[in-house]
């Protein structure tokens, strides 16, 4: 009888341990579905917002003319905010992730790549040359965030979400006519 009770006492244990560890796991459905598309996007936006809050830093190092370094400057803090705002988002709801970009390796290999190429070209650069390198990686990086978060906003159910991202598109497009601005043409 004592073995029964031993036994028994056993199972029970490791229903309760796996019971435990069940709750702790995140159950995305099979093959991905909306949930893992989601986060693959937020997880490409917050790399982004992540990435683009330093970029002011690169002004410890080198000199661009008031109006160049002013909308950087500005793109940084905004990105900072965003960032500070997207951890928030996952504070309070678990099922947002932001490690999923779930990239093809190649693509991968092709961005780490270019910021690799960029960042040696805005170092090696100076003058008007740098202003110019560094208002086309702003360029790129304030149309991208504008894409992506339009694309998210057209799937996002959370009004606070989704406030958020239609608040980011708007200013990245403003960030993006200010940039253009700054690029003038020579006949």
């Amino acid at each position: 009888m004592s073995r029964t009770i031993a036994n028994n006492l056993l199972i029970l244990l490791c229903i309760v341990l796996l019971a435990g560890c069940a709750a702790t796991v995140k159950v995305l459905p099979q093959g991905g579905g909306a949930v893992r598309e989601r986060n693959e996007g937020y997880s490409l936006l917050y790399k982004l917002m992540s990435d683009e809050s330093g970029v002011s830093k690169i002004f410890f190092l080198k000199h661009a003319d008031d109006p160049v370094a002013s909308v950087v400057k500005e793109i940084a803090y905004f990105c900072q905010s965003s960032k500070s705002q997207m951890d928030e988002f996952a504070k309070r709801d678990a099922s947002l992730e932001y490690d999923l970009t779930d990239l093809p390796r190649i693509e991968q290999r092709a961005r780490d790549l270019e910021a690799k190429d960029e960042t040696r070209s805005l170092l090696s650069s100076s003058g008007k040359e740098f202003e110019l390198r560094l208002i086309f990686t702003q360029l790129e990086a304030t149309n991208y965030a504008l894409q992506l978060s339009r694309s998210l906003a057209e799937q996002e159910d959370d009004p606070s979400r989704k406030n958020f991202l239609t608040n980011m598109t708007q200013r990245s497009a403003a960030f993006h006519e200010k940039l253009m601005s700054l690029l003038t043409v020579k006949s």
